[in-house]
């Protein structure tokens, strides 16, 4: 076995620079020491007899890796989120990953030299303007942004090890994506010629899917508000201006400080065949163009943590809203750069210190910040969550939004119907309810025949771990309420479930609520060692917004979902 790999650790429990502590030595050095230059040079020297004397294989040249891990080799300054990455990788897949972090120049030398020991190679060049040695190997992509300098990070396949292009493919996904925004180090994935280009790039390739749940929460949120003037603050391409006019009959306004956004938006409404109905106009949310007292609703998605003054942005919304109007308005979102992030502790000062009456945070699902004006409809000062939330969950989490879905239903009641109806609404799968007996599928077989959706929902009778459904079924697999925990083999039941789940599909069954007595809970523990035992590493317990099994099955190629 070779010195490096000696020195290799698993993933996650390595320190931050280990190919050989030599280098991680020689990093350190290179970061603190105030030494002689010769003797930097010496410790350098030492790392590349170490890599010229290590076993290689030439870029592009298939390696018998059975049962061998895919190894990575990355620049030192982008451990934080692609540790992060990795490990989710191997959760979802199961497969071995096994990461080095070098700085920079080590790296590149690495790669230029034609002797980079390693299946997969990450480098960002020292600035915006520079760089890497990376970019210019046959394959290799840029998967992230640092943010907000800029500078790219550069990934490539140097072997053709079954995992290394999927890999990739993974770390500038979008998981990836979540993952490089929410690290510390200020990351992001998305890049333009203008700032609106990659706005347009993100709404397509990452958000695209969210609009049509996104614009239902909102018109739930204005509580019966449909007519009259709507303004969207930061509307961007105008994707959520096509929902919101498809759900309503407000006459809208999107509003932009970045005047690129236009022509891209004006674009999206004309092959929207909303011209008529939709405009833009090119202003600043901290002194909107409009005058007092003329909105019915203002809305905005992820705006309010990019604006400098928030504050002074909710007083011109509270003074262009009318008394019988709501706002709703979105702060950070799962793609917010960490730089613009802002906890709901210091948005709710931020909206204190504003001054504005009827204001408020909500950090259900999001973030927001909603202003029901003192004459609005007494629906919208209630809290508009409930069943329909639990669509809008799986459709932001899992982008499943076409196939075939099964829904496990132990009633037909009013969260299995209004799950049905959010899952319509928002997406296009053909839906298998599932119910425990002929006598309550009979009775929704009725129900749904008589609202004319027999088209989109069929239903069956079964149980888990007792159903007739081939291996790799389905692309979506949800059940509300305690439709797991009943189960006398809850491990046979989690194994049948991600049988019947097609690659790159997930499941979301519920487990115990606030209510149930107690002796028939199961705590989250006791579910976490009985997944542990099924053997599948993709399986999860959540608890948020109550109890829940997430099982996944691999990651597919969706394009730019993962």
């Amino acid at each position: 076995m070779s010195r490096i790999q000696d020195t290799r650790f698993p993933l996650g429990k390595a320190p931050a620079l280990h190919v050989g502590d030599d280098r991680a030595r020689t990093a350190n050095v290179r970061s603190q020491c105030s030494g002689p230059p010769h003797a930097m040079r010496g410790l350098f020297s030492v790392w590349l007899v170490l890599l010229w004397c290590v076993p290689y294989v030439a870029h592009g040249q298939v390696r018998d890796d059975a049962g061998e891990p895919c190894r990575v080799l990355a620049d030192g300054r982008v451990e934080g989120p692609l540790r992060t990455i990795a490990e989710e990788y191997r959760r979802r897949t199961g497969a071995k990953v096994e990461i080095e972090f070098l700085p920079m120049a080590d790296v590149d030398a690495a790669v230029s030299g034609g002797r980079a020991p390693c299946d997969v190679v990450l480098a960002m060049p020292a600035d915006k303007k520079s760089e890497t040695p990376v970019g210019s190997l046959a394959g290799a992509k840029k998967v992230a942004w640092k943010y907000p300098s800029g500078e790219p990070v550069w990934a490539a396949a140097i072997t053709k090890h079954s995992q290394a292009a999927q890999f990739i493919t993974f770390v500038g996904g979008p998981t990836g994506h979540r993952l490089w925004s929410e690290s510390e180090a200020g990351f992001t994935i998305t890049s333009g010629p203008n700032h609106a280009e990659a706005y347009a790039w993100v709404v397509e390739n990452r958000l695209k899917h969210t609009y049509p749940m996104t614009a239902a929460r909102m018109m739930a949120e204005l509580g019966g508000i449909r007519k009259g003037t709507c303004i969207d603050i930061g509307c961007g391409t105008g994707m959520l201006d096509v929902e919101l006019a498809k759900r309503s009959e407000f006459t809208i306004t999107g509003l932009d400080i970045d005047a690129d956004m236009k022509p891209l938006f004006d674009k999206k409404i004309g092959d929207a065949g909303l011209q008529d109905r939709v405009s833009f106009v090119e202003g600043d949310a901290q002194k909107l163009p409009f005058p007092d007292n003329s909105a019915d609703a203002i809305v905005s998605r992820g705006t309010l943590t990019f604006i400098p003054d928030i504050a002074k942005c909710l007083r011109e919304v509270d003074r262009v809203l009318k008394p019988t109007g709501v706002a709703f308005l979105g702060g950070r979102y799962v793609y917010t750069p960490q730089k613009h992030k802002m906890t709901t502790e210091k948005l709710q000062q931020i909206v204190r210190n504003s001054g504005v009456a009827g204001a408020r945070v909500i950090d259900s699902r999001g973030q927001w910040v909603k202003i029901v004006g003192p004459q609005a409809p007494k629906a919208a000062a209630g809290f508009q969550g409930g069943p329909h939330m639990l669509a809008g969950r799986i459709v932001a989490d899992y982008a499943v939004t076409e196939g075939k879905c099964l829904l496990i239903c132990g009633s037909d009641g009013g969260l299995e119907q209004a799950l049905q109806k959010g899952l319509l609404e928002t997406t296009d799968v053909e839906i298998a309810a599932m119910y425990p007996s002929e006598k309550v599928a009979g009775e929704a077989r009725k129900r749904i025949e008589g609202a004319k959706l027999a088209d989109r929902i069929t239903c069956t009778t079964g149980s888990i771990g007792a159903w007739s459904f081939d291996e790799g079924s389905f692309d979506l697999i949800a059940g509300v309420g305690p439709v797991l925990i009943f189960q006398k083999d809850r491990q046979k039941a989690m194994q049948e479930i991600y049988r019947v789940l097609r690659p790159g599909g997930a499941a979301l069954i519920g487990g115990k609520f606030l209510h149930m007595p107690e002796f028939r809970k199961v705590s989250s523990q006791s579910l976490r060692e009985t997944a542990d035992k099924t053997g599948i590493s993709s399986i999860r317990v959540i608890d948020n917004m109550g109890q829940w099994v997430e099982i996944r099955k691999g990651i597919k190629d969706r394009g730019p979902r993962d």
